[in-house]
């Protein structure tokens, strides 16, 4: 199949003109006053209590990881943040969660930032893929991630070639799924804002995990944390605290 590469290039860059969003995604961003950082996490999480968290309203029509749709799912729906160009977003070990842990629902969702020149064009790709093969979505994800710290931009011509050409998308199909991605990746850029500062960044019972990159023997512990906090557990919030400040310090999580 020929990939039709101006014609593509030109819609993505079409919808480019549609955002305008400055975002700051960071992982693991090293802070020396590590009182300071604890108090700021708290105070973040005293703001995510007083918010009622309703994930079936608020993420309806969206797919968990997978493609199972959120609509009627029965079971812990979570929300991680990604922005395809932040090397700390691995999607191996959200896979791995995923598919070991089949009464949860993982929903991607994006804060690209303007550091990168392609970031928003990987999130749409990614989320227009997704429409066709969550399997075309993840490995076009896994090819066009930086691969080191540094966080070098990775072309991702070729890698959704590959992707359009595996999955057997056709480039006028491509097209139409891409304008319907400009729509959920923007939703997820206005709810974002002043809400969501660095990547990754889970969201486990409505509370914020920034910078917070869980393995897969991980993330279970951190929901279970949330739901005690959440139930008014004082001890599961500090346990939170100290698990948000390593993140965000760049220390070992659990």
């Amino acid at each position: 199949m020929t990939f039709q590469n101006n014609a593509l290039s030109a819609l993505v860059l079409s919808l480019l003109c549609l955002f305008e969003f400055s975002v700051s995604a960071h992982a693991g961003t090293p802070i020396s006053d590590r009182v300071a950082v604890e108090a700021g996490v708290q105070t973040e999480i005293v703001k995510d209590l007083v918010t009622p968290y309703k994930p079936l309203e608020a993420l309806s029509g969206r797919t968990c990881l997978d493609g199972r749709p959120v609509d009627g799912f029965q079971g812990d729906i979570v929300e991680l943040w990604a922005n395809l160009e932040c090397s700390y977003c691995g999607i191996q070990e959200v896979l791995q969660i995923q598919r070991t842990h089949p009464d949860l629902c993982i929903v991607v969702r994006h804060i690209p930032s303007d550091e990168y020149g392609e970031s928003l064009k990987k999130a749409l790709s990614y989320e227009a893929l997704h429409t066709f093969s969550a399997n075309a979505a993840h490995q076009f994800w896994d090819s066009v991630l930086p691969k080191t710290s540094l966080g070098i931009p990775v072309l991702y011509e070729a890698a959704l070639q590959t992707a359009l050409q595996d999955a057997a998308i056709a480039p006028e199909a491509f097209a139409e799924a891409l304008r319907n991605a400009a729509a959920l990746v923007s939703a997820d850029i206005v709810a974002a804002q002043s809400r969501i500062t660095s990547t990754p960044t889970w969201i486990l019972d409505g509370i914020r995990f920034p910078a917070c990159d869980f393995k897969a023997a991980e993330l279970p512990t951190a929901l279970e944390l949330a739901r005690k906090t959440r139930d008014g557990d004082a001890q599961a919030q500090s346990d939170i605290i100290q698990v948000i400040t390593c993140g965000l310090l760049n220390e070992s999580l659990l």
